[in-house]
């Protein structure tokens, strides 16, 4: 690892460091004084004498004004105020979207004579058949008589999750109505799992037939310079399935879905994504593609805690994604052409891509000077929270023991600013990165025509000469603009957390411990200013929920009428988690704890952490374990 390397990676720590300075320098000068005063009446007279003129204020007090009354700005106006924006935007525009799906494929279309409906037999586990309605049928011509149909490469990555919890997902997917013509589903699994290769393998023998194809990819654990996580997982599955796509036309006409082992997509998902493809084949091949989460499967089981952080980092994702927004950074679940994916070199496998859905936003940034697409797909992905199947206060420490370790991993995603800083440094100091100026460059060598993610995998593979027609287009400066909304973004998600929460620990300790004689009324000013930014940010942040309700109830019905028409819905019991009042009244009075155990704390650690490893022990997040009696039975059996 190089020096700037490691000291962009360190660039948020750096951060916490000179903002305690600041903090110190402005406000602690006073602190030894006050607590020497032999008479702690201080009186007017003597303030000057003793700790000098007042009226002056030093450059470090000035720093601390100007900053702490900046990021209150951000943090309790700004970020609330385009979080509301954009929930209520996303919510109009999920409705529309339903409509503008059935519109032109009639997903939402039925019929009430049973020949009008596609229908599958899905073997379980324990041999028996079982009959899943496809979800919608398409309008004729079909979709899957037209020439050049866009493929869904769908990679659902995998290590020791539970198989009941693999196996929902696929059926989720088997009832779509492109699933049979449209759908390549790889199960990414994990060689340092036991379970992986049988797991996989009872898994396409009961979905055998429910695909276009399915089939397993197995990650080695030992690859040199690889950190065990999600991101070196896809890249092998991608990797791996770049080889089922030889010519450039099937390459273009191809989407990769990347998710998680517990997501359920709607039919609405893979339909929107299919009509912009065909609507849109200038913009296609270099198109990314994101859409919102929702955690609404057992939210009302989990400690409230931990409902509320997920409600937040949910937010956190969509704060983002509205109509005009230039930066749109996926959450979780994403799909990306599989054009795009080639140019850019594929997943990156280091310490610094733990972040895999904002890593390779930002690797599609740099690599492509800004000059790739994203669309918002106005269908969210269903999430389930972490939980524990532990009962009483050991299950509620569990649970939140459980979401801490999942925020560690989201803030040792902080790496990706450091990966940004050194990614846009090589842009001012005009030296481009080796994976894309050098490796396009030397497009017309025919020994290197193989993509980069497939050399990488030991493999064989000729890529035919044209594939790089759509990647030697002419290279453009970066919007300036659009950089620095990037950069903002990026201070929102990894240094706004841990230095708001100095702001107020720093203010709230020097009003207790220094009396108002002794502080520059400029100072007071700013105290009670950022004082009443928090006050208006917690009613923003109120604000939020009251129309995060309207967005839960219309996502979680919307799933739950699909379900039932594909004759899912009995097979999830307590799989749809409702929202009231009564039950969910509280989650508005944990916001800031909740924001400071899962926001401050990790952020804190994670990038101080920073200063000496870039290495996190990647742990799968405990999902709630699926009750299926019967499926529980035949593996005893």
């Amino acid at each position: 690892m190089g020096l700037v390397t490691r000291i962009c990676r360190c660039i948020p720590g750096f951060s916490i460091i000179l903002w305690l300075v600041i903090a110190y320098l402005a406000l602690g000068d006073r602190i030894p004084g006050w607590f020497s005063s032999p008479n702690t009446n201080v009186s007017a007279k003597n303030v000057k004498n003793t700790y000098g003129d007042l009226h002056h204020l030093t450059v470090s007090q000035a720093i601390y004004i100007v900053y702490s009354v900046s990021i209150h700005l951000l943090a309790c106006f700004g970020f609330p105020v385009r979080l509301i924006w954009s929930i209520w935007h996303m919510t109009d525009e999920m409705k529309a979207a339903k409509f503008d799906a059935a519109e032109e494929y009639a997903e939402t279309e039925f019929s009430d004579d049973k020949s009008s409906q596609h229908s599958l037999s899905v073997k379980s586990l324990g041999g028996t058949e079982s009959s899943i309605s496809r979800v919608g049928t398409p309008k004729i011509p079909s979709l899957a008589e037209t020439p050049e149909p866009v493929v869904h490469a769908i990679i659902l990555p995998s290590y020791k999750e539970d198989i009941d919890t693999l196996r929902e997902t696929l059926s989720v997917l088997a009832s779509h109505v492109l699933a049979k013509s449209s759908y390549d589903v790889y199960l990414a699994m994990e060689q340092r799992d036991p379970d992986a290769e049988s797991t996989a393998t009872q898994l396409i023998l009961v979905f055998a037939t429910s695909f276009r194809n399915i089939t397993f990819t197995l990650h080695p654990g030992d690859i040199s310079g690889e950190v065990a996580g999600k991101s070196s997982n896809v890249s092998w599955a991608a990797r791996q399935l770049s080889h089922n796509y030889v010519d450039s036309e099937s390459r273009r006409n191809c989407v990769i879905t990347v998710l998680d082992a517990d997501t359920h997509l709607s039919s609405n998902y893979f339909l929107l994504i299919t009509k912009f493809h065909r609507e849109n084949p200038s913009e296609a091949a270099t198109t990314l593609y994101c859409t919102p989460i929702i955690f609404d499967r057992n939210s009302n089981d989990v400690n409230p805690f931990v409902r509320v952080a997920d409600i937040f980092w949910c937010g956190a994702g969509i704060s983002g994604l509205y109509k005009g927004s230039p930066i749109m950074i996926p959450t979780s679940v994403y799909s990306i052409a599989m054009t795009l994916a080639g140019e850019v070199g594929g997943w990156d496998t280091g310490p610094e891509s733990i972040g895999e859905d904002l890593h390779m936003f930002l690797k599609c940034y740099f690599s492509s000077s800004g000059q790739f697409h994203t669309r918002i797909i106005y269908s969210p992905a269903s999430q389930s929270n972490v939980s524990s199947d532990l009962k009483g206060v050991s299950g509620a420490i569990n649970n939140l023991q459980a979401r801490y370790k999942q925020a560690m991993r989201h803030m040792w995603g902080s790496l990706d600013t450091g990966y940004a800083v050194e990614r846009a440094l090589q842009i001012l100091w005009k030296k481009n990165d080796e994976k894309l100026s050098s490796w396009l460059s030397r497009a017309n060598d025919p020994a290197d025509r193989v993509p980069r993610w497939v050399n990488d995998s030991n493999l064989t593979h000729f890529t035919p000469p044209n594939i790089y027609e759509d990647i030697n287009r002419p290279r453009t400066s970066f919007s300036k603009i659009n950089l620095v909304i990037l950069f903002h973004r990026l201070f929102e998600a990894h240094f706004l957390p841990s230095h708001l929460t100095i702001a107020l620990v720093s203010a709230v300790l020097h009003s207790a411990l220094v009396p108002p004689l002794l502080t520059h009324r400029w100072l007071l000013w700013s105290f009670g200013f950022n004082g009443t930014m928090r006050l208006l940010g917690f009613c923003l942040f109120s604000v939020y929920l009251g129309l995060y309700e309207r967005y839960h109830a219309l996502a979680v019905r919307t799933r739950e009428d699909e379900m039932k028409r594909a004759g899912l819905w009995d097979r999830m019991p307590g799989g749809f988690a409702h929202r009231s009042w009564r039950r969910n009244a509280v989650d508005y009075c944990l916001m800031p704890v909740t924001g400071t155990m899962f926001g401050t704390i990790p952020a804190v650690v994670a990038e101080i952490s920073h200063f000496w490893t870039d290495q996190l022990v990647y742990t799968v997040s405990a999902k709630p374990l699926l009750k299926r009696e019967v499926e529980k039975a035949v593996a005893m059996a």
